[in-house]
């Protein structure tokens, strides 16, 4: 959890409900966190369309992927890649090598329609009748190591949260996977349905729904950037007191990026455990939000800095 002194606090279990939170000391000003935001793209695909997104996700990496990738993948799995591969191709990423980044995927339970099938045809015909392709394509880790195998990634790859408080779980990996790892960039990827399907027993949704996706490209924030920039805010005394914020939210960054730069720029956002996250516009040579927490590259190698009142970016 993101506490005001820009540490994880200490806690006897590993459930991220039991953290407390810690404030800045008075009179002083609690550091943020920041990722400067490359690319981002936005997916929504019904049902009906999923056959076709399977095969044509995008052309974002300038080569035809296998068709064998997403056959037995999952639907959120495949909105994920293509929300990818067009923030690839909108922002002239094409041709660019991503063999160092990161992925960090949050699909929104995973797997429910096809699952509920699986359990059904296992009761009725027992193990022959499940697909040894279920398991693999319906984990939580699956939709990274997806996005991992197109785009030739050997970097970090795993799954976070799965639920629905899972964005902000994953907003908060991101940034501490710049801040502590020497990896260039990282994808953040969100997807789910809307609304969540209520599965039959065939593998088929009862209810009309889509799957949505979400895809950001994120690197270490640079001083001279002048583009979109994330800022991840801890907690204040006041937030805990309460906040009618809108907690974040794959919903709520659909919305704000069909409202363009501007619309996502004036955004903000409550992460469930304390803190915020926002978007901003960066004033190239401007430097960084001060004190703040960010990593910088030296050579092959990542070191985490920290920058307080009167220090250079």
């Amino acid at each position: 959890m993101l506490a005001g002194n820009g540490r994880v606090n200490d806690s006897p279990g590993k459930d991220s409900r039991f953290l407390k939170l810690s404030y800045p000391a008075p009179g002083t000003a609690a550091p943020t966190v920041c990722c400067d935001l490359l690319a981002h793209g936005a997916v929504r695909a019904t049902p009906e369309a999923m056959p076709g997104l399977r095969l044509r996700p995008g052309s974002g990496i300038g080569e035809r992927l296998p068709a064998s990738l997403l056959k037995n993948a999952d639907e959120q799995s495949v909105v994920a890649l293509a929300s990818v591969l067009q923030a690839i191709d909108q922002h002239g990423l094409a041709g660019k090598s991503f063999s160092d980044w990161g992925v960090l995927a949050c699909p929104r339970f995973i797997g429910r329609i096809a699952l509920a099938g699986s359990i059904q045809r296992y009761a009725n015909e027992g193990p022959w009748g499940i697909s040894p392709h279920v398991i693999p394509h319906r984990l939580l880790h699956a939709t990274s190591g997806t996005i991992s195998q197109a785009l030739k990634i050997h970097g970090p790859n795993f799954g976070v949260g799965g639920g629905p408080r899972g964005a902000s779980e994953l907003f908060l990996s991101a940034a501490a996977m710049l801040g502590t790892r020497p990896l260039p960039g990282v994808w953040v990827v969100l997807t789910g349905w809307d609304p969540e399907p209520i599965p039959d027993g065939q593998g088929r949704s009862t209810t009309s729904c889509v799957c949505a996706a979400v895809a950001l490209a994120l690197v270490p924030a640079r001083p001279d950037w002048r583009g979109l920039r994330l800022v991840l805010s801890p907690a204040t005394k006041h937030d805990a007191d309460g906040n009618s914020a809108l907690s974040l939210s794959l919903e709520g960054l659909q919305g704000a990026l069909a409202g363009g730069d501007a619309c996502l720029a004036s955004a903000r956002w409550r992460l469930e455990y304390g803190g915020w996250v926002r978007f901003e516009r960066a004033r190239g040579g401007a430097g960084l939000p001060v004190p703040h927490l960010f990593r910088h590259r030296d050579g092959v190698h990542g070191q985490s800095t920290r920058h307080g009142p009167g220090s250079m970016p």
